[in-house]
């Protein structure tokens, strides 16, 4: 069977942003392959907020079958809000948790951005290549990655990095690092972190943290 790739999900400051290509595929076609992303997920996108990116492209009919099984998956219909444009950014920033251990940031990274977290990293968008996010615990990115990731930065090696899209060419985990072979990013959901002293890359499951044993 031919391995379409007409829905994207980018990750923005509201949710998760579902971009549906009509050109190429029926509707049937674009629901199939929906259903397929939302399975091979597993609990990735769980109780997430989600927006369809031009719903203007469906009819009310086909609109709420595709709102459907996107709540049937756990999602939930977000909202749109007003955001300010930023003129200067800083280009390195340290973040501390507000409470609990992660940090959860809902922008992309630009390049020349190097962001330090003080725990677990929750980046929502797109790391550009020059972009850097450099963690104590575990990071997870919900949109493609060109930057540099470092989890476990104090030493910690059970910590783990899960990206949407690998398209990056290096990883750390603690003083461990990782080159990225080419071709990655054409599946999503992958996951690193380490076994027998060495960064192995893997498809995510859910199923994967009861036997590799990732406790922080």
């Amino acid at each position: 069977m031919e391995n379409k790739n007409n829905i994207s999900i980018k990750g923005i400051e509201e949710g998760l942003l579902f971009i549906f290509d009509t050109n190429n595929s029926t509707f049937n076609e674009l629901c199939n392959e929906l259903e397929s992303k939302l399975q091979s997920s597993g609990d990735f996108f769980f109780n997430a907020d989600y927006l369809i990116d031009d719903p203007s492209l469906f009819n009310d009919n086909e609109l709420s079958n595709i709102e459907q099984i996107l709540e049937m998956h756990s999602l939930h219909k977000g909202q749109l809000i007003n955001r300010k444009t930023e003129t200067e950014e800083s280009s390195e920033a340290v973040y501390h948790p507000n409470g609990g251990d992660s940090v959860l940031i809902t922008q992309s990274i630009r390049s020349g951005q190097k962001i330090h977290i003080y725990g677990n990293a929750i980046v929502m968008g797109d790391i550009n290549a020059g972009g850097e996010i450099i963690a104590t615990g575990n990071i997870v990115v919900m949109g493609s990655c060109r930057g540099l990731l470092h989890a476990g930065a104090e030493g910690n090696k059970n910590c783990f990095i899960i990206v949407y899209h690998m398209a990056l060419q290096q990883l750390r985990i603690a003083d461990s690092v990782a080159t990225i072979p080419s071709g990655m990013d054409s599946e999503p959901l992958k996951l690193a972190c380490i076994r027998d002293n060495e960064i192995i890359i893997t498809d995510y499951s859910p199923n994967q943290f009861k036997t590799l044993h990732l406790d922080n």
